[in-house]
């Protein structure tokens, strides 16, 4: 992912101006947690964790995840095709356990 992110991680509770930051890039809104959020060099908000049924926090579902990596594709200037499909793999290999418990009966 370093060829095209720099992943900041902003604690809106326990950093000096966590919040203000939160609030800017929200632009007040409660987004939940995790909220994330892809800006361009300038600071401008490219795209964010809002997918069609709200933000997608730790993406887990198929919905999620095709938005998740729908802002990569959107967003990426280096990363070639065979890189983003190994990420893929590898987050469907981090999802995949997560997908089933979430699937069982209960």
């Amino acid at each position: 992912m370093a060829k095209d992110w720099i992943v900041v991680e902003i604690d809106t509770d326990r950093m000096k101006n966590g919040a203000a930051v939160g609030n800017r890039l929200t632009r007040g809104e409660s987004k939940g947690y995790p909220w994330s959020v892809i800006l361009d060099a300038q600071g401008k908000a490219l795209i964010g964790s809002d997918g069609p049924d709200g933000n997608i926090g730790c993406p887990v579902t198929p919905e999620e995840t095709a938005h998740f990596f729908a802002m990569l594709t959107k967003t990426r200037q280096r990363l070639a095709d065979d890189e983003l499909a190994l990420l893929r793999k590898e987050h469907d290999d981090f999802a995949k356990p997560i997908r089933e418990r979430l699937d069982r009966p209960r």
